[in-house]
């Protein structure tokens, strides 16, 4: 019974996501999506798109990092299967920290948000593999046949070469998602020829990265998903069914977001206003943007709202200053009424004759 928990708990545990940085930094073994996004982003030179109030969770998790004196700086950012990361990454690049609960689709999502942030942050971006124009190289001779497995090989190590062979431009960025090996390993096998040779050229250009120290380097492992829920069919019953009501603050989006990663990137940290959290929406858990209070420095205090928390609750203010109205309202019209029915109503005789009483005569 030990055995068979231990060989789950191994199991749980291969399936999270690691990431391998270069220059190596000293992080928990094990971050929540929401600070592995913090985290990438700083490593990679694009910490100045995050929210401004993340920037505290963000400090917390470096530490003594000096930002003095590094120069111009270039980012190289890799997705890898993790099945075959290990024919690809050198055995002395270790891993910095594994991402909890990350999810393929929502680590393609955030290569792509890179992509768009390092284009105003970085001079020289590569972003689409490109098949070379001048030719297979002849060490590579052998991928030569127009198949799909060999152009995705040949096109991600193209653009590989070319960021590595650009040392004229002294901040660039890639951000590559590497499908071209998992496709050689379908085509012709992990014991194959093409399968060597293709590890092999991607671990030799991995360390030419790591030799170069103006390059900031991340690599990311990750589990693909391989079997999807079945849905599952309502049970027959004369009643309409119960939907689940979560309790948890948040805005619904517009689609369900399965991963917190990608609930992070798509609103960007819900504009710093707020955290994704998870909720259930039709019996399936999804991430939604809780909008949070915020504190000027001033002392002002505002409450956010919008799916993506984006913009001002003046709910509360209009609510207030519209019952300040109407009940000012109503008291003027009750004193104006008791007012008119007051002056309807003829004086008391006693008060006349005080009042007649009171005449000097000649």
């Amino acid at each position: 019974m030990r055995g068979f928990l231990t060989s789950l708990l191994f199991f749980g545990l291969s399936q999270a996501t690691n990431v391998y940085l270069n220059p190596p930094e000293l992080f928990p073994s094990r971050l929540s999506p929401q600070q592995a996004n913090l985290v990438l982003a700083a490593h990679l030179g694009l910490e100045q798109f995050e929210a401004v109030s993340q920037a505290g969770r963000l400090n917390n998790l470096f530490r003594e990092r000096d930002f003095v004196g590094q120069g111009d700086q270039s980012a190289l950012m890799l997705l890898i299967d993790e099945a075959h990361a290990r024919d690809v990454i050198p055995s002395t690049f270790e891993p910095s920290f594994s991402i909890v609960e990350s999810q393929p689709e929502s680590l393609s999502s955030f290569i792509k948000t890179c992509n768009q942030r390092a284009s105003h942050a970085y001079s020289y971006v590569l972003t689409t593999p490109s098949i070379p124009t001048q030719g297979v190289p002849r060490i590579l001779d052998i991928f030569s046949l127009p198949t799909p497995a060999n152009e995705a090989f040949l096109a991600e190590m193209s653009t590989i070469a070319d960021y590595l062979d650009s040392p004229l431009q002294t901040d660039r960025f890639a951000g590559l998602e590497l499908t071209g090996i998992p496709q050689l390993a379908a085509s012709y096998g992990r014991s194959s020829e093409q399968y060597k040779l293709a590890t092999e050229t991607l671990r030799a250009a991995i360390d030419a990265a790591l030799a170069e120290k103006s390059i900031r380097l991340a690599v990311i492992t990750y589990t693909p998903t391989t079997q999807k829920r079945s849905p599952q069919l309502p049970e027959q019953s004369p009643l309409p069914p119960k939907v689940a009501q979560s309790s948890r603050p948040g805005i619904q989006l517009s689609s369900c977001i399965s991963s917190a990663l990608t609930c992070a990137n798509s609103t960007n940290s819900c504009s710093g206003h707020g955290e994704c959290v998870s909720t259930t929406r039709a019996g399936q858990e999804c991430f939604v943007c809780a909008c949070t209070t915020t504190i000027s420095d001033s002392g002002k205090v505002q409450n956010w709202a919008g799916e993506m928390c984006e913009r001002k609750d003046v709910s509360g203010p209009f609510v207030l200053i519209t019952g300040t109205v109407i009940t000012l309202i109503l008291l003027m019209g009750g004193s104006v009424s008791l007012l008119y029915g007051i002056g309807g109503h003829e004086v008391p005789s006693i008060l006349i004759g005080g009042v007649a009483g009171g005449i000097r005569r000649e």
